[in-house]
């Protein structure tokens, strides 16, 4: 009788006959049959051109790639709410894995479902991490440059969305206007560039400016906006301002130093604690089970914990009329209770002198001896960033982010702070000592709670991010012409600002409309604080025409004119 295992054997037997047949029809003919040949190498091609479709030298053919990938990615709706979230996460992960598996040829798939993948991550960068770990090369690659070809799309229909309808401005390169009126057999004789042009070389910047979208009479205010950053001056830095929005405190006394200094930090204070104590970084690639794990961690410290924090009952501590303070370092006072806990939140968490971080002293020790605002400035704008965008998640979570009026602020909405600011002229620096001195400290002294900023922050970002702030930060006055203390050779500070000198200035802020508006001589606008705080407003001080450009002044205009064309070559290298 036949058994099955002698079935299985002789089938067994049957296969290896064939098999090793076949190796030897397929040896001859490959040494004998000149077609056959042809045929191999021509396959061999085919295979190794996919391959080389993604890890090609050329950066063009990459760029199409992810080009093309986007477009059909973009189809997708993404899922949510966080369970959706992760489900998708998961499922994409994985796809992303069985595509890599299958070789070369499925690495555009990879990495389609690994950038839908990152886009729904609570913390993208440390999934880009893991990704450059356990990924190909060229699935790595892809993924990454489908990221700036993103970047890239948003930039060009950046101006289209920004400002919203409801700030009665538009932003508008002039070379493009100026072509465009050519196209139509214009021949408009250009106009010299006055003498506050911002044609210099170092400026990096194309021919960008503020135009209004309707008629403004004298007076008039055009818009409001809120500061992206700020901070008081040093001479203002004495008790009488808030630290956050810099409105003067009724009956302040003027602090020095030495009495901030002498008094006891409140080791009850209500400061929170961190929110990353305890967390390690791990070596090596990470599995399936891993990744859902750690979704499941990063979505509940950036949203839950949140969300916890909000509602959390917090002590207010009163120290003179309407003045509150920092309870620890006793140098940080605010005008109410929520300026203090929004500074908090924010930054001063990270910059408080008396924190648990010993680099918050030095930090403020070097910063004072540079008599330079921009590290301060750069440091508030990180904590800034990653607590508004931290807000900005949670408000999608509970479903108030698209209360939005309008489509078109739902549209300015989809761009971070860094997407607003990278969007914004400045000046080429060169990094000096200082400046890579800063830098270190401030990786030292934010990244324990920032994860990633040191990998993120590079010089050159640095000295770019400076470089803006030298070209588009505006004085911020007093508009209850509060008294100021003068300056002195102690509290002076070496940054460029935007002043017209219409007032003593309590501080610096930066603005993302206001940046884009151009120098004269002979201002239409000019930029006021109706509410004595760092809000700015915009106030025509002449009729403005729809479609006039709008100009504010970046120096006293009482100067002669040697003396401003003096200022505006050293300080913003116009020509």
């Amino acid at each position: 009788m036949v058994t099955g295992k002698t079935i299985g054997v002789a089938a067994a037997v049957t296969a290896a006959v064939a098999g090793l047949g076949y190796i030897a029809y397929f040896d001859y003919k490959r040494r004998h049959d000149r077609k056959f040949r042809r045929k191999l190498m021509r396959d061999r091609k085919k295979v190794e051109k996919k391959a080389d479709n993604v890890s090609s030298t050329s950066p063009e053919s990459v760029n199409e790639i992810a080009i093309e990938l986007l477009n059909k990615v973009a189809k997708d709706k993404l899922p949510a709410s966080p369970e959706e979230k992760e489900q998708f996460f998961m499922a994409q992960v994985s796809k992303g894995e069985t595509m890599c598996g299958a070789g070369p040829s499925a690495y555009s798939s990879a990495a389609c479902h690994f950038y839908q993948a990152l886009k729904v991550y609570p913390n993208p960068v440390e999934l880009v991490m893991i990704y450059e770990k356990t990924t190909p090369p060229e699935v790595f690659k892809l993924v990454m440059t489908m990221m700036a070809q993103e970047v890239r799309q948003k930039q060009l229909r950046y101006f289209d969305v920004f400002p919203s309808k409801d700030k009665n401005v538009q932003i508008k390169d002039k070379n493009k206007k100026d072509d465009a009126e050519k196209s139509k057999g214009k021949t408009k004789a250009k106009k010299p560039s006055p003498a506050g042009s911002d044609s210099g070389n170092d400026v990096v910047i194309p021919n960008r400016a503020l135009f209004s979208t309707k008629s403004v009479d004298e007076g008039e205010i055009v818009f409001e906006e809120e500061a992206v950053v700020s901070t008081l001056l040093p001479r203002a830095q004495n008790g009488q301002f808030c630290n956050h929005c810099m409105k003067s405190i009724p009956n302040a006394e003027p602090r020095s130093e030495e009495k901030a200094a002498s008094e006891p930090a409140d080791k009850e204070g209500n400061e929170e604690p961190s929110a990353n104590e305890g967390s390690e970084e791990e070596e090596g690639g990470k599995d399936t089970a891993e990744l859902e794990d750690e979704f499941k961690d990063a979505s509940e410290n950036s949203v839950a914990a949140d969300s916890e924090k909000a509602d959390e009952p917090k002590e207010t501590k009163a120290v003179s009329g309407n003045e509150f303070e920092c309870d620890k370092c006793h140098e940080a006072v605010y005008c109410s209770e929520k300026c203090r806990q929004d500074a908090y939140d924010a930054y001063h968490q990270f910059l408080c002198t008396k924190s648990d971080n010993a680099e918050a002293q030095k930090f403020a020790d070097l910063v004072k001896e540079s008599h330079e605002l921009a590290p301060i400035l750069i440091a508030k704008f990180f904590g800034i960033l990653v607590d508004r965008e931290k807000k900005k998640e949670l408000a999608r979570v509970l479903g108030g982010l698209n209360g939005s009026n309008s489509a078109s602020e739902a549209d300015v909405d989809e761009y971070t702070t860094w997407e607003h600011l990278e969007c914004m002229r400045y000046l080429e620096l060169v990094p000096s000592n200082t400046d890579i001195e800063m830098l270190k400290m401030l990786g030292e002294l934010m990244s324990s709670s920032v994860p990633g900023l040191s990998e993120f922050v590079t010089g050159e970002r640095y000295t770019m991010l400076k470089g803006k702030l030298d070209y588009n930060a505006y004085a911020v006055h007093n508009s209850q012409n509060a008294d100021v203390p003068a300056e002195t050779e102690a509290t002076h500070v070496s940054d460029t600002i935007r002043d017209d000198h219409s007032a003593s200035p309590v501080g610096i802020s930066l603005y993302l409309i206001s940046s884009h508006i151009t120098h004269s001589c002979d201002p239409n606008v000019q930029i006021v604080f109706p509410e004595n705080t760092s809000k700015a407003a915009l106030k025509a001080l002449k009729p403005i025409a729809q479609g006039d450009e709008l100009h504010v002044s970046f120096v006293d205009t009482s100067l002669d004119v040697q003396t401003r064309q003096k200022l505006l070559k050293n300080s913003y290298r116009f020509t």
